[in-house]
């Protein structure tokens, strides 16, 4: 088995003017820089779009809270003023039995004090206990 013509290279120990292997290994390299360039400009868009979106919840968030603080001011506002009116009955209701509890007292003394020193043993009973 003596050939004598020339045999064919297979790319294996010589250089070649053309290197498949080469070429692929470029084509490869290509290939991963683009899929970085497009992972980049994506993330760089999710980024934005991230960034919009929080703007957009916080934007959101601070309305409702002010909202929420207006109706909070209002409400306390209405309480304010139940209070105020819940208090002038009060002091309304005090005087009237402070003067009823004054004519009484003018008019019947001996009972008013009886009634006052019955109250004041009760109270102090069961304050003992």
């Amino acid at each position: 088995m003596n050939d004598t013509s020339p045999s064919t290279d297979l790319g294996f120990g010589s250089k070649a003017s053309h290197d498949p292997f080469q070429a692929a290994k470029a084509s490869a390299l290509k290939a991963a820089e683009e899929l970085r360039a497009a992972a980049s400009q994506k993330a760089s868009e999710l980024r934005d779009a991230a960034g919009a979106r929080a703007q957009h919840f916080k934007m959101t968030a601070e309305q409702k809270a002010a909202e929420l603080k207006s109706g909070l001011q209002e409400k306390a506002g209405d309480i304010r003023g139940l209070a105020g009116d819940a208090l002038d009955q009060a002091k309304e209701r005090y005087e009237l039995l402070m003067t009823e509890a004054e004519t009484m007292a003018r008019e019947k003394p001996r009972q008013a004090l009886l009634t006052a020193f019955g109250a004041g043993l009760v109270v102090g009973l069961l304050l003992r206990r």
